[in-house]
């Protein structure tokens, strides 16, 4: 098993390093000392994405000491001009936000926080669409020369809704990465390319990427699962409605039975990456926004957490970058999340069943998917460790392991499990007024292995073998 996030994968005579991660949207207006002891207690590094996603084409840090550097002129100027927002909210969102800042700047949040956290490393979102080549390098500048490990640049978000052409994308980010290669040749450059590919805008936007002969590192892709992909189950699911957990709930029940049908047996990223193999050849890959959505249907449930543990494990060694949406947010999003009433845990940030996937994957990085009718890949690795990951949203069942063959072994299970697919660390879209507070989701079970895969669970077994 791999206890490190860093591991090396030759693809097409390319080396890949892999690294998990979330994005950052969020991040700094919730971070508290909480947030902290929860980040340490993972024991795990990670990648963090900043500024975010939708915020990019606002920011301007070095020059503006406020948060991320939002000023009302430039998100009215924004909205004067275009009217485009990834996000669909619009002007009075980003006003909000521009007046909720802080007196200080995030980017010396973040030098602090990478004091704290010495291995982990940074993704910057650039802002191409509202802002200048030397405003994005001073505030490159400052964070790398306090400290700050900038592995790679964004050069925008979902950025082929904006541009006419790609050749207007190109006019943008070719001034910046210039200057990057001038001054931190070490910094990865990547662009973004478009993942849902029933569009034709961006079919042709992936096309005149892949034609693109310029300096650049690697393809960005974000994927969500959206009422596309799960509205039959979406629709079946009763937000808002008085929840106690003491009770069984019929309508619940059925409507993650549907969603996890679908969710589990479709395969968004395996096409997604196979799709970018084929389209941009042996360039890394960058997936920095991945998810369900919208967050009310299924964040920070069992169902959610076990998809998003098999995709950390299944696809990471394929991908050089794999941030989750998102880490520390105000909604359930977040791996850590702000507590609201229908929580029985008193913090005001919570960890949500994500947080608990995070480390599970982490743990499991190189693990082999455990057979549940076959014989099992029982190849012990480097450490003398045999890893079998699984994802079970059904009845438990019982699974003998033949160790006859291994030296002295001892075999553990490490696994977060719920009474019903819909069981939540906390809050979650289907409660309304009248639940009753509760955190059934709330820590990862390590036992002795006894021979049975629970019910409504996910994680792994280790097998301990002496060498």
């Amino acid at each position: 098993m791999k206890k490190l996030l860093i591991l090396i994968l030759l693809y097409a005579n390319v080396a890949i390093g892999q690294n998990l991660g979330f994005s950052g949207t969020g991040f700094f207006e919730n971070y508290d000392a909480d947030v902290e002891q929860y980040l340490l207690d993972m024991h795990q590094p990670f990648v963090l994405r900043v500024p975010g996603g939708a915020i990019s084409k606002f920011h301007d840090p070095a020059n503006v000491k406020k948060g991320w550097g939002m000023t009302e002129k430039s998100v009215k100027d924004w909205f004067d001009k275009t009217g485009f927002d990834e996000d669909g909210n619009g002007l009075e969102k980003w006003l909000r936000k521009t007046s909720e800042q802080p007196d200080h700047s995030y980017m010396d949040d973040l030098i602090a926080l990478q004091k704290k956290f010495p291995d982990m490393q940074v993704l910057y979102v650039l802002n191409v669409l509202n802002s200048t080549p030397e405003a994005n390098m001073q505030a490159i500048r400052y964070m790398m020369k306090n400290g700050v490990r900038i592995v790679g640049v964004e050069a925008g978000n979902e950025v082929y809704g904006r541009y006419a052409s790609f050749d207007e994308y190109v006019n943008d980010f070719s001034p910046i990465f210039k200057m990057l290669d001038n001054e931190y040749p070490d910094i990865k450059k990547g662009l973004v390319a478009g993942a849902n590919t029933t569009r034709k805008d961006i079919v042709q936007w992936n096309e005149a990427l892949a034609a693109y002969k310029g300096d650049y590192d690697a393809v960005i892709l974000h994927y969500y699962y959206t009422q596309r992909e799960l509205g039959e189950a979406y629709e079946m699911i009763p937000l808002r409605s008085a929840y106690d957990p003491n009770k069984e709930n019929k309508d619940l029940e059925k409507a993650y039975d549907k969603a996890a049908e679908l969710l589990l047996s479709k395969q968004m990223l395996k096409d997604g990456i196979a799709y970018a193999r084929d389209q941009f050849g042996a360039k890394p890959i960058w997936i920095t926004e991945w998810n369900t959505k919208p967050s009310e249907m299924l964040s920070n449930t069992v169902l959610n957490a076990a998809w998003q543990f098999r995709e950390m494990v299944m696809y990471n060694e394929q991908l050089e970058f794999f941030l989750i949406h998102n880490g520390v947010s105000p909604d359930k999003y977040g791996l850590i999340s702000k507590a609201n009433k229908v929580d029985s845990d008193k913090h005001d940030m919570i960890r949500r069943t994500g947080y608990w996937a995070y480390i599970l994957a982490s743990e499991a990085q190189g693990g082999k998917p455990l057979n549940k009718t076959g014989a099992q890949n029982l190849q012990v690795d480097a450490d003398g460790e045999i890893c079998l990951y699984f994802t079970n949203m059904d009845e438990a069942y019982n699974l003998a392991l033949d160790l006859s063959k291994l030296n002295g072994a001892t075999v553990t299970i490490n696994y977060v499990s719920g009474k019903h697919k819909y069981s939540a660390g906390g809050f979650a879209g289907y409660m309304g007024k009248n639940s009753v507070p509760s955190y059934e989701i709330n820590g990862i079970k390590r036992e002795t292995y006894n021979g049975t895969i629970p019910k409504n669970s996910f994680g792994y077994i280790l097998i301990k073998t002496k060498k």
